[in-house]
């Protein structure tokens, strides 16, 4: 199965989260595949000859990972073989062997997995509150929430007296310190995002004083444990805090991210189809340098001349193979193959290509999906939308995902964002001036904001399933201004 989910990373930046889920059909190894039909209008003039393969992947970044094991609070709550019980597991056999490598590596693990399921799972709960339309039941699931997150908080820090009392080191020690404060930062972060979308709402002035006073245990909290928080007015400090919470993200979310080994897609192949045209090229001189020495003799001006002409043809007999050969084998390999790894343990690959392609050679069912307006179609005409084709092939081992540590791993999210700062390049102002009619002045000036709209189509191919996205992204030079994703009707 394959998962799609859009946002804008910042001012520039388009993400898509697409996440390739493993069946449980017996067979081992599951394929997916994602076509993106990216159609560009032809004003902003990036084609073939003033945009590369090259300037595309500088402009894309892939970041791969597996997906978060899946729980909800309630069922962190629960008792059996949930993140708790193994983290206090895992804690008490590091105070019993306080020097063992292998058991350390297995409490800073799951101290990571700990807070990185609360994180996915606090998510996916303040996104169902927000659906939420009914203010009873909105006022239901917020205390909920609040009681829930106190009792995980609770429990995870009552872990530390135990750990702090023992024989574990110092540095050990730190590593529950840095789950502790990542725990306090993510509650932070939802929370506040929770009132930011209540916020309006007319349950939200009976659910503002618990989600802030849960805020405020937070707060205090950390000032206890020694923790950096935000200062009012002290820009030098606060951004010192981010880059300590993003180092601690990076740190906390390590044991998710995959090696990944990057090689060109069909290189052996290349190497030998270019080998044949350096050979017919070879050929090709051979034959003409017999001819002649046979009519013209050794050594003469005839001769000469001759030569230097089939070495001329040669070469470019050579080029024009290599650039025949390079096209077919565009349409049977990748660019890039990335061999995707969990600790030295590889789990697959991820073959993608770029290209531009003609409007003749779309899918029928992509042209419809386009569905231009008359005007633009009118105008498609004269001045054609150029489209570029971003594929990928991704290929999982559902047995060698399962086999990784303890937690049953579904499959992979691969972060893909698109970077348009190139495509803003030739663009026009973001704002022009507009006139309107004044009965006083004569006229009066407005100001109008003049926006691009890109559309990417994307096609999803699993093994069980196949369906397209559609999505329209309005921009100007100042950024991204919406993303909507829209009907296929």
């Amino acid at each position: 199965m394959i998962d799609i989910q859009e946002k804008v990373h910042d001012n520039f930046s388009l993400e898509f989260k697409i996440g390739f889920i493993t069946d449980k059909n017996p067979e081992d190894i599951n394929e997916f595949k994602i076509n993106t039909w990216i159609f560009l209008p032809n004003s902003l003039d990036i084609n073939r000859s003033t945009y590369s393969k090259e300037d595309f992947y500088k402009d894309v970044k892939n970041n791969l990972r597996l997906i978060t094991p899946v729980y909800t609070l309630k069922e962190i709550l629960t008792e059996g073989r949930g993140p708790l019980p193994r983290l206090n597991k895992a804690i008490h056999s590091l105070i019993d062997n306080p020097t063992d490598e292998i058991i350390t590596e297995s409490y800073i693990y799951q101290v990571k997995m700990f807070v990185s399921i609360l994180k996915s799972a606090l998510r996916r709960n303040v996104q169902e509150i927000n659906a939420k339309a009914d203010d009873a039941i909105i006022e239901l699931n917020i205390k909920n929430y609040v009681d829930d997150v106190r009792e995980i908080a609770a429990r995870y820090r009552g872990m530390w007296s135990v750990l702090f009392n023992s024989e574990v080191s110092k540095e050990k020690q730190e590593f529950f310190l840095f789950g502790d404060d990542f725990l306090g930062n993510v509650i932070e972060q939802h929370t506040f995002q929770l009132m930011r979308k209540l916020k309006g709402v007319a349950a939200f002035e009976a659910v503002k004083p618990i989600l802030h006073q849960l805020i405020e245990e937070e707060l205090s909290h950390k000032k206890e444990k020694g923790f950096m928080l935000l200062k009012e007015g002290d820009e030098k400090h606060n951004s010192l805090v981010i880059t300590q919470r993003n180092i601690l993200k990076k740190f906390v979310e390590s044991d998710l991210f995959l090696q990944i080994i990057k090689k060109k897609d069909g290189f052996i192949a290349q190497q030998f189809y270019y080998g044949i045209a350096a050979g017919i090229s070879m050929i090709f001189a051979t034959v003409i340098s017999f001819f002649a020495t046979q009519r013209f003799g050794n050594f003469t001006t005839d001769l000469f001349i001759i030569l230097v002409f089939s070495y001329i043809f040669k070469d470019r007999i050579k080029e024009v193979m290599r650039y025949y050969f390079s096209s077919q084998l565009g349409k049977r390999y990748y660019d890039s193959k990335l061999k995707l790894s969990i600790r030295k343990q590889e789990i697959g690959w991820i073959k993608e290509a770029f290209d531009f392609m003609d409007e003749e050679k779309l899918p029928e069912e992509v042209k419809n999906m386009r569905a231009r307006s008359p005007l633009v179609e009118a105008e498609n005409q004269v001045y054609d939308e150029k489209i570029i084709l971003y594929r990928k092939w991704v290929s999982l081992s559902k047995d060698d995902l399962e086999q990784y540590k303890e937690y049953r791993l579904s499959g992979i999210n691969d972060i893909t964002r698109f970077n348009l700062t190139n495509f803003t390049l030739k663009m026009d102002n973001a704002y022009i001036p507009l006139y309107l009619s004044d009965k006083e002045n004569g006229f009066m000036t407005i100001e109008g904001k003049k926006m691009y709209a890109l559309y990417f189509i994307i096609q999803c191919k699993s093994e069980s399933s196949e369906y397209y996205k559609k999505y329209r992204i309005l921009f100007n030079r100042k950024g991204i201004s919406d993303v909507s994703e829209l009907s296929l009707d």
